[in-house]
């Protein structure tokens, strides 16, 4: 009996999955959009009840962490390392604020961030990532 075909279809189906910048990139976009669409429905309710500061805090909140994950991203397509940074001072300011704030923690974006970012440093290598 001879194994030289087998072998050579057992090598053939155990490939590794290629991975794409744009796949990163994309999910970082995706997050980010969400943070400033947070952002501009935090500032149009601040516009009608001016009244309560609360509301602007949490535009400018939104803002800042949508500034921060869009940075994250421009820095990830240019093959930095720093966007693993970038992107995890705005998982750490959503705790932060959260906490502060006395709001419930986003687990959604916390669990989601931390997948993200483990996948990145994981296949840093051949995300060509300095």
């Amino acid at each position: 009996m001879e194994y030289s075909t087998t072998q050579q279809r057992i090598a053939a189906i155990g490939h590794e999955p290629v991975l794409k910048k744009s796949t990163f990139v994309f999910a970082l976009a995706i997050f980010g959009v969400f943070s400033a669409l947070a952002g501009i429905m935090s500032l149009t309710t601040a516009i009608m009840l001016p009244s309560d500061t609360s509301l602007w805090t949490d535009a400018v909140y939104g803002f800042s962490l949508a500034a921060l994950i869009f940075a994250s991203a421009r820095t990830f397509t240019r093959g930095k390392i720093l966007s693993v940074w970038l992107y995890g001072s705005s998982i750490l300011l959503d705790i932060l604020y959260n906490l502060a704030t006395g709001n419930p923690l986003n687990y959604l974006f916390i669990g989601f961030g931390l997948l993200l970012v483990w996948q990145i440093l994981k296949f840093r290598n051949r995300l060509e990532l300095v």
